[in-house]
């Protein structure tokens, strides 16, 4: 039998500028959540949002909008792993002239405070952001202490952490938790490529050697953002990988044109098949993530 393997959609993203480039992005509550039951149609087994102003299309983490997107979700009835973005509030932005103090644009909340929606509402999954990386003149600040304390907090919560690695240090990081057991028997790692802001390149060199240092036993998967994403999935499945898709990291199509979620998971299901997978049932994703069955 070809073996499963858990596509995510990654149906909106957290990039201020998304909703201008593509009009189609999914920004209120209401088209997140039409937007995680199509995913589930077209064979995601997982859903991985953010929450947006409707009102400005511009990235929030409004608990508010979290909860009736999340209730939107749930009242559907959609068959899919819910898996809620926690990187939000966590920028620090310095004001050199005033002496290298806190500048206004600054979110910075301590780890019980970026995973309140995800403690509250306890979706299947949230995220993790696994080190300390510049964003232009912002700095994402995720400290050792931080990450644990995230780590516990989801442990208590019953939700299941997918550690996303943006480069080489980030990783040995999560290697570093990993064998401290915060993320439980089986961490679930994310390799992301091609973001930008210095993180790994979307090369296949890069994708190889990050691979090589998943922690033996753990559930992994890869993406890369754009076009280069096509083959990152191929090469993940081929590698015993896992795989997501959509607006969150490809906006636009080869042409330069607004692309849609659609279009994405469908390439990403035959991208799968390329390379002799199959898209994994939600059921099979709880089983291969070690999760309870869906009641």
């Amino acid at each position: 039998m070809t073996r499963p393997v858990i596509l995510t959609a990654c149906v909106n993203g957290g990039r201020p500028d998304a909703a201008t480039l593509n009009p189609g992005l999914p920004v209120s509550p209401e088209t997140i959540a039409a937007a995680v039951a199509e995913a589930a149609a077209l064979g995601a087994a997982v859903a991985h949002i953010h929450v947006r102003d409707p009102a400005t299309g511009l990235p929030s983490n409004d608990a508010a909008l979290w909860a009736e997107t999340v209730c939107l979700i749930r009242e559907a009835g959609t068959d899919i792993l819910l898996n809620l973005s926690a990187s939000m509030d966590g920028l620090l932005l310095l004001d050199d002239e005033a002496g290298f103090v806190p500048a206004p644009g600054t979110t910075l909340r301590p780890a019980a405070g970026r995973a309140e929606h995800v403690l509250s509402l306890r979706p299947e999954i949230g995220t993790i952001d696994c080190g300390t990386f510049a964003l232009g003149q912002a700095i994402h600040v995720a400290r050792l202490g931080d990450l644990r304390e995230m780590a516990r907090l989801y442990a208590e919560a019953g939700v299941r952490a997918e550690v996303e690695c943006f480069d080489f240090g980030n990783l040995e990081i999560a290697r570093r938790l990993a064998a401290e057991g915060a993320f439980g028997p089986r961490p679930f790692l994310q390799i992301c490529l091609g973001t930008g802001y210095g993180g790994a390149p979307a090369t296949a060199a890069a994708l190889s050697a990050m691979r090589e240092r998943i922690p033996e036993g753990a559930v992994w998967a890869a993406f890369a953002a754009g076009e280069d994403n096509l083959w990152v999935m191929r090469e993940a499945v081929s590698r015993g990988g896992n795989v997501r898709a959509g607006l969150e990291d490809t906006l636009l199509d080869a042409a330069g044109r607004p692309t849609t979620n659609a279009a994405l998971l469908k390439a990403a299901v035959e991208a799968i098949m390329d390379a002799g997978g199959r898209a994994a049932t939600p059921a099979e994703a709880r089983q291969i993530l070690g999760l309870p069955a869906r009641v």
